[in-house]
């Protein structure tokens, strides 16, 4: 009867995973729009007043809104310019650290002053790198700082690309909204501002919706694998002589666990830098999800073959 009772458990969490999935897929927006939801909620992420300036612009001061956001965005990409410098010293000094081994640390080590003048002479960080290395005593000691650039440089990359994707996407509704502007009859030109901003509400209540579905999938995922290791325990406290199975089991989800945070990516994203999150702690949060993704697997092809061994006994 207790196991009846746990499978009816998991097979209900997997079945609210399939409805949700399918319900997801159906409420989607529309496929041809797929770029311009993209853009517009990156926008809308980093810039929401510029999003709100277009959905509630007239015909009479659209000219106006479209100045303003061409000039704010110029400035954006004028600082973008300065960031991409930063990126690229950074990257540049983290090969130079990468390509280090026993046979030429010194040399690298002894050069360092002229090469760091150098290789910083336009970056706004060059102090706190010229003194990190100068800490690094020896070759045994470099691979802590190299995961401290290293850092540092996933960082400033994930801002940079953040930032680009924004001023390409800022450029794009930009653009969109000039054309509305230049359009000769007034007529259409209402009309097709009235669709641009329809798009833009629609996208804002399809993100709505996607969100919705997304954290709810994940707190059912959340609770399969609670529930799972809820089972395990209490069948561990029954059962204790067969235990050696359960721990078993708790020792797979270690593996599995291990084994997304191998393959979890340490670039950030742009939630992750807003979280303030590290590579280490990011590639943790990746481990976990891929953890919850494989419990809900393993649970719902438990089910379908617990369900075909028993058809087939009934059958026999």
């Amino acid at each position: 009867m207790k196991n009846r009772i746990i499978s009816i458990v998991i097979f209900v969490v997997a079945i609210l995973d399939i409805c949700l999935a399918i319900a997801f897929s159906f409420f989607s927006f529309d496929a041809g729009k797929k770029d311009n939801y993209i853009q517009a909620q990156e926008v809308r992420e980093q810039n929401p007043q510029m999003v709100a300036d277009f959905e509630t612009a007239t015909t009479e001061n659209l000219p106006a809104v479209i100045e303003k956001y061409q000039k704010e965005t110029q400035a954006r990409s004028d600082k973008q310019r300065a960031a991409q410098m930063e990126k690229d010293i950074l990257y540049t000094y983290l090969q130079d650290l990468k390509n280090l081994d026993e046979t030429n640390f010194d040399a690298y080590k002894s050069n360092f002053s002229q090469r760091s003048a150098a290789l910083f002479a336009k970056s706004d960080n060059k102090q706190k790198y010229v003194d990190g290395f100068n800490k690094v005593n020896s070759y045994k000691d470099l691979d802590g700082y190299i995961e401290t650039v290293n850092n540092d440089y996933n960082v400033v990359k994930q801002n940079y690309l953040v930032e680009r994707n924004y001023i390409k996407s800022a450029n794009t509704m930009i653009s969109t909204a000039d054309k509305i502007n230049t359009t000769a009859s007034a007529n259409k030109k209402a009309a097709d501002l009235e669709s641009f901003q329809s798009d833009l509400k629609s996208f804002s209540k399809s993100a709505s919706l996607q969100n919705f579905f997304i954290i709810l999938t994940y707190i059912l995922g959340v609770g399969a694998a609670a529930l799972t290791v809820f089972f395990l325990l209490t069948n561990m406290i029954a059962n204790f002589k067969t235990s050696y199975k359960i721990l078993l089991g708790l020792v797979l989800l270690v593996v599995v666990f291990f084994i997304g945070y191998l393959i979890g990516t340490p670039t950030l994203s742009a939630s992750a830098i807003k979280a303030g999150m590290t590579s280490s702690g990011y590639k943790m949060v990746n481990a976990a999800v891929f953890t919850v993704y494989v419990c809900v697997f393993v649970a719902i092809i438990s089910i379908i073959v617990t369900l075909i061994m028993n058809a087939v006994k009934n059958r026999n």
